[in-house]
């Protein structure tokens, strides 16, 4: 009679701890889910940030290099400086992205100030 209800009971521990086991796995695989989509969200602020940082630096570098060119060719040198820097950093960006984040730099420069 022992022996049969020590295997019954050897076949309940084993599939509760395969059941808690199972649990463990499914929590952190779910657990690395969430990590990875917070790396991946706080790298693309932080990269977002770097590409206006750099578009900045690009509308600067334009005005001060060029200030006797027109506004087209500004914003091509604006856009080799910055998509220079940004290929140097390993960020890939869209056209559109790096010429929208410059544009935005000129605007950020021309807003008149509030102290004004």
């Amino acid at each position: 009679m022992k022996e049969i209800l020590d295997q019954q009971v050897s076949v309940v521990v084993v599939a509760v701890l395969s059941t808690l086991a199972t649990i463990v796995l499914s929590l952190l695989a779910l657990l690395q889910m969430r990590v990875k989509l917070w790396i991946n969200r706080k790298t693309s602020l932080v990269e977002r940030e770097l590409i206006h940082k750099i578009a900045s630096e690009a509308y600067a570098f334009a005005e001060k290099e060029f200030k006797d060119n027109g506004g087209p060719t500004k914003l091509s040198e604006a856009y080799n400086y910055a998509s220079r820097l940004l290929g140097n950093a390993g960020i890939k960006v869209a056209p559109e992205e790096i010429k929208s984040a410059i544009e935005k730099a000129v605007l950020d420069y021309n807003k008149p100030s509030k102290s004004a």
